[in-house]
C-alpha cells in the first residue's frame, strides 16, 4: 500500500531552514538559506526569501495535484474534435 502524505501540507521556519510537514506533522521537505551575505556567497545557499518561496510551492503541491487530477478528468470527457459531449451541433 502506497503511503500517503495528507494535506494540507505547511511551512514552518526553523533555524536557517523551512520546513514543509503534511497535516499529521511528517516533516516531508528542509530548505535551507543563509542570512549573512558573505556565508551565503562562498557556499551558494538561498536567500531566506528565496528558501521562503521554495517551500511555499512544495507545500502548494497537494492542491495543484487535485487541480491536475480534475482537469485530467474533465479532458477525458471531451469528444476528439475538443466539444463537450452532449453539445448540440450547429450545422450548417
Amino acid at each position: 500500500m502506497a503511503r500517503g502524505f495528507p494535506p494540507p501540507w505547511t511551512v514552518e521556519d526553523i533555524d536557517a531552514c523551512f520546513v514543509v510537514k503534511d497535516s499529521a506533522g511528517q516533516k516531508l521537505a528542509y530548505v535551507y538559506y543563509e542570512d549573512e551575505p558573505g556565508r551565503r556567497s562562498a557556499a551558494k545557499l538561498l536567500t531566506k526569501d528565496e528558501a521562503r518561496r521554495i517551500a511555499a510551492n512544495i507545500a502548494k503541491l497537494p492542491e495543484l495535484m487535485r487541480k491536475a487530477k480534475n482537469s485530467r478528468v474533465v479532458r477525458e470527457r471531451m469528444n476528439p474534435d475538443g466539444e463537450q459531449s452532449g453539445r448540440l451541433d450547429q450545422g450548417t
